[in-house]
């Protein structure tokens, strides 16, 4: 196996369990626990491993949280495009996920908040007053079913039977 393929097994390991200890990688890719440490070291000095992230159920622990999906049609700036609006709107800590896109609306922004309040905030305090900004377009999310590559629901969930 080359040292392209090892590390793409490294991530696709990674990308579907970030906890999963070296040694049973090492095992997973027949390789030596200080090979699998290299590489990933390597990878993380390069910038493909950005970041060991955990996909938490905060509401399984109590706390709310209000995300919405927000679409948004901007006037590219000559010589910058999307790049100067989108720097600077990826900078809040509220936007999870910021695209450019095709279609009526240039951008889609992921953005979770406490409440709908500081959504609405968001959008009128942050968004609408850029000069660049021409329309925005916010979806609220009712319920997640699957987030971050994780299934939110529970199949064996008894569901009321319907009569007729």
């Amino acid at each position: 196996m080359s040292k392209l393929d090892v590390d793409e097994e490294i991530l696709k390991i990674l990308e579907d369990d970030a906890r999963i200890p070296v040694k049973e990688m090492a095992e997973m890719l027949d390789l030596s626990e200080k090979e699998v440490e290299d590489r990933m070291d390597k990878l993380s000095k390069e910038g493909i491993i950005r970041k060991f992230k955990t996909s938490i159920d905060w509401k399984r622990k109590g706390k709310h949280r209000s995300a919405a999906v927000i679409q948004v049609k901007v006037v590219p700036q000559q010589r910058a495009g999307f790049s100067r609006i989108c720097r600077e709107i990826s900078k809040d800590s509220r936007v999870k996920d910021l695209y450019v896109a095709t279609g009526e609306y240039d951008l889609i922004l992921l953005v979770e908040t406490a409440n709908i309040d500081e959504i609405s905030e968001f959008v009128t305090e942050k968004l609408a007053p850029k000069k660049e900004v021409v329309g925005t377009y916010t979806h609220i999310v009712l319920q997640a079913y699957k987030r971050d590559g994780v299934i939110s629901f529970d199949d064996k969930t008894k569901r009321l039977k319907i009569s007729i």
